[in-house]
């Protein structure tokens, strides 16, 4: 079937939206469209669902970080005008509901709305290892009596959140749009990414690695996470407050990220 005509490249110099919007750039759908791994469905003709993510990862990406940072705009005054904005988050979760063939935002909005999609988009982005996420991708194991259950070294143990609890979209959209223009995607956009070819598998886990790095990703995360985040067992109910930026959420001055390093430098000091 594919092997019947040429094969059309990704438009990989702009975006794999329209412009601004979370509408899907034609150029990049007509693209898709001949891409045998993007429209085949797992498991037909060996196509893996591994190989449907590395084709967004390392593809649709870098792509869209490349269109985003080059409409960036620093005004004199260290204003940042343009960025990451929440349609692009948007318009990058409908490009994998398509990929993995699920139900479309347009074709059925509710089932789109709980189907977990924003974390396997998340997971295989530039954001994945933020600490900011901590607390949307995990959760705390709890005993009978809903208190966290801790290892022999006395640290919290932490499994996998259910991605598809209804609000959970919403609280990471929100998270997502708070954070996206906090840090710097250069690096991401010169070089293929590697990444756990399990894609942070599904599996009960400890904070083994570091004594501190729950408390420093909580801290990271009281900052910027606005609402209350459903947990996957009622004794458990975590609620935040963003950071906003300044203005309409995509504005956001040099110097006020100057202070809040300064500030996120004295949280670590006195964690550790």
């Amino acid at each position: 079937m594919y092997g019947s005509f040429q094969r059309i490249p990704y438009p990989t110099h702009k975006s794999p939206m329209d412009g601004d919007t979370a509408h899907r750039d034609l150029d990049w759908v007509y693209a898709s469209q001949t891409d045998r791994i993007y429209v085949l469905r797992v498991g037909d003709f060996g196509v893996t669902r591994q190989q449907k993510l590395d084709v967004l990862q390392n593809v649709f990406w870098p792509a869209l970080a490349r269109w985003v940072i080059s409409r960036q705009l620093i005004l004199p005054g260290g204003t940042i005008l343009g960025g990451w904005w929440r349609a692009d988050m948007q318009g990058m979760m409908d490009w994998y509901r398509e990929c993995l063939h699920m139900t479309a935002r347009w074709e059925d909005a509710i089932i789109a709305h709980t189907d977990g999609i924003w974390r396997t988009a998340l997971e295989t982005s530039p954001w994945r290892d933020w600490p900011e996420f901590f607390l949307l991708l995990n959760e705390p194991v709890v005993d009978a009596s809903g208190q966290p259950i801790r290892d022999a070294q006395g640290r919290i143990v932490y499994k996998d959140r259910d991605p598809t609890t209804d609000g959970m979209e919403d609280a990471f959209l929100d998270v997502w749009e708070a954070v996206a223009n906090s840090r710097s995607l250069a690096d991401f956009v010169d070089k293929r990414t590697v990444k756990d070819g399990d894609l942070l598998a599904s599996r009960t886990r400890t904070t083994t690695d570091l004594c501190h790095d729950v408390t420093i990703r909580f801290a990271f995360f009281i900052l910027y996470c606005a609402q209350s985040i459903p947990a996957t067992k009622p004794a458990i109910t975590l609620s935040f407050h963003l950071h906003p930026n300044k203005e309409d959420g995509h504005i956001q001055s040099v110097e006020g990220r100057k202070k809040e390093n300064t500030h996120m430098q004295s949280i670590k000091k006195h964690l550790f």
